[in-house]
């Protein structure tokens, strides 16, 4: 940590500090001279967040420097230089507010962060799940998500930027509302981090949440960010499914990109898919979020990677855990190849020139007219975007170029055929 870094950090409570969070205060940094620490106890909650903001604001104000700004709620515990890490992390990734991804103390695996529902301050359009945030990168922004986030204030930091600064603050609104599809009427709340963070997204900060962090919310019990955990695999009571169902599946070992799988997905919208190679299911998730059906053919052994293994147990439970094993079938590569006509044929098994041919054979065999094959790992020379070089898989999307196939496209390492008129004849 840079010891040029002049910082606020503040924390609010109700007067029952946690000897794990009191440490977490008075060692959060590996150099505390230069971290000036504020308490603020009371019940009003939004009120001691705001006469925080304010000695950071009046420091600046008397002509002192202050680069950031933290909070640590009295009933949060981290490890000591927690913040150091923290600043790190903020950096290494361009944001203005990073957040430590706390868990609710009860038994759902319920956070704090949330998703913002567009038009509506006063419902989210979800709380993220601890197994939601397991499939997301261990750093994550709103961009991952596809909706503005909505952090939590138990332990986060901000660039104390004066310019932005003296325009946002903390507040807590309630009002009575009423539910046409309960047919009662509620008491609805914005809490005063939600409120923050969408001032913040008013004024175009970039904001980000974290996992990285180990992290310790005191209660009855000691509820951790370490691992996926709880009753509820997403908010049921705001959404009827994960809300990260889009968002990269982290969890699956595998070479696909996020970009690489996005178009795929794109391209399998609504088709009858073959799916030549699938490892532990990365590729197949993205397939069959969108299509019709996916048919994933492998010998799920692993043969190929550096760990052989028997992938398939694996597989299934990516498929089920990701919402997709209904559009799923399996078929091994040995067998004889179902009846059915695919319209996309995605080839990503072995890599050596024989193989790839071989299932390009196969693929021609069940494309049906106006039918596409998607290639993965195809460059178009040797060390291009990450250094590997698969000569045996662009050896044949050249061949088949040469042959009348039109290369349409290409998306990271993905090439996108559609094949000559002759190939496509019965």
């Amino acid at each position: 940590m840079s010891t040029d870094r002049h910082i606020v950090l503040g924390m609010p409570g109700y007067g029952k500090q946690s000897p794990r969070a009191g440490r977490s205060l008075w060692r959060a940094c590996r150099d505390m001279n230069r971290v000036h620490v504020e308490q603020e106890c009371s019940s009003l909650l939004a009120h001691n967040f705001n006469k925080l903001w304010c000695a950071a604001l009046n420091r600046v104000h008397s002509g002192e420097p202050v680069d950031y700004f933290a909070m640590l709620h009295d009933d949060i515990g981290l490890a000591d230089g927690w913040l150091d890490a923290l600043i790190d992390e903020l950096e290494a990734n361009q944001l203005d507010v990073l957040g430590v991804v706390s868990p609710i103390k009860d038994t759902r695996g319920l956070t704090s962060i949330a998703l913002h529902r567009e038009g509506d301050d006063w419902r989210p359009a979800c709380r993220l799940s601890m197994h939601d945030i397991f499939e997301l990168p261990p750093t994550f922004t709103s961009e991952d998500l596809g909706k503005p986030l909505l952090l939590n204030t138990g332990c986060w930091v901000c660039k104390f930027d004066i310019a932005w600064a003296t325009k946002v603050w903390f507040t807590v609104n309630d009002r009575i509302g009423f539910n046409t599809v309960t047919n009662q009427y509620e008491a609805l709340n914005e809490s005063e981090d939600w409120f923050f963070s969408r001032l913040a997204h008013e004024m175009k900060l970039k904001i980000g949440a974290t996992r990285k962090l180990w992290l310790a919310h005191d209660g009855a019990m000691v509820y951790t960010n370490t691992r996926p955990w709880g009753n509820n695999a997403f908010d049921v009571e705001n959404c009827d499914k994960s809300p990260v169902s889009t968002a990269h599946p982290h969890d699956i070992p595998g070479w696909l990109s996020p970009e690489e799988g996005k178009a795929l997905s794109e391209l399998a919208r609504g088709k009858r898919v073959l799916e030549i190679g699938s490892y532990c299911g990365l590729s197949t998730v993205y397939l069959a979020r969108t299509a019709a059906s996916v048919t994933a053919m492998d010998y799920f052994d692993g043969r190929g990677t550096e760990e052989p293994k028997d992938t398939y147990p694996e597989f299934l439970a990516a498929m089920q855990r990701h919402g997709v094993a209904d559009k799923v079938t399996t078929c091994h590569p040995d067998a004889e190849l179902p009846s059915t006509e695919y319209d996309l044929v995605f080839i990503d098994g072995a890599h050596d020139y024989q193989s790839v041919r071989a299932d390009v054979d196969k693929a021609e065999r069940v494309l049906a007219d106006g039918g596409t094959i998607v290639f993965h790992d195809y460059r178009e020379y040797p060390g291009a975007t990450d250094g590997r070089w698969d000569e045996g898989v662009t050896r044949a999307v050249r061949e088949l170029v040469a042959n009348g196939h039109e290369l349409i496209n290409t998306t990271g390492t993905l090439a996108v055929l559609k094949p000559a008129a002759q190939l496509l004849e019965v």
